[in-house]
């Protein structure tokens, strides 16, 4: 497996290659699938060679072209945690002129902390972990033998964010996956 950093605008957006297709975690702004391609074709990436798409949360920066790339054929993927989000996320995004209103397909609907069905249905190692602390919504995606991607998760102490209990608790979560590398929504990746 191999992590290619397809970000743009200051945000980081991953694309995970398993056995010539790819994940994407993570995507741009509203009105920036253009960018995307863009970038995808940098990276010599065909845009059918994407299969699925995970976002970390529903912000802006993070999921406002996931309906743009689900109507082109790739699988948006939530966790059932985010669903509860979803209404909420779609009437706020609806103040950006180009975004489209996110729909999710019951079979595209995976529980966290189930490694079986991430597995099954995504054909690589590994699961998704509630980790709120940047949102209520946020999850991190755990990718074995790959690492972690974990959004806007703030670092506990880190970049003068005061460590809380929700931040703390998900990253003893995070570490306990014994997975060293984090790839995270903004920045550089780090070993834990």
């Amino acid at each position: 497996m191999n992590v290619i950093n397809i970000g743009y605008d200051a945000t980081n957006y991953y694309a995970i290659e398993h056995q010539q297709k790819y994940l994407f975690i993570d995507t741009g702004m509203p009105g920036t699938l253009g960018k995307m391609t863009s970038q995808l074709r940098k990276h010599g990436i065909n845009l059918n060679a994407v299969q699925h798409l995970i976002v970390t949360h529903f912000h802006p920066d993070h999921c406002g072209i996931a309906q743009d790339l689900q109507s082109l054929g790739v699988e948006f993927m939530v966790s059932r945690n985010q669903l509860d989000f979803l209404e909420s996320a779609n009437k706020s995004l609806k103040k950006f002129p180009n975004y489209n209103e996110i729909e999710i397909h019951p079979k595209n609907i995976i529980n966290e902390n189930d490694k079986s069905a991430f597995t099954n249905r995504l054909g690589i190692p590994g699961c998704i972990l509630h980790t709120p602390g940047h949102s209520e919504d946020s999850i991190s995606i755990v990718i074995e033998g790959l690492g972690l991607f974990t959004g806007d998760l703030p670092f506990p102490n880190h970049f003068m964010i005061e460590s809380n209990e929700k931040v703390d608790r998900s990253w003893s979560q995070l570490r306990s996956t014994n997975e060293k590398k984090v790839f995270p929504g903004h920045g550089a990746p780090i070993t834990l």
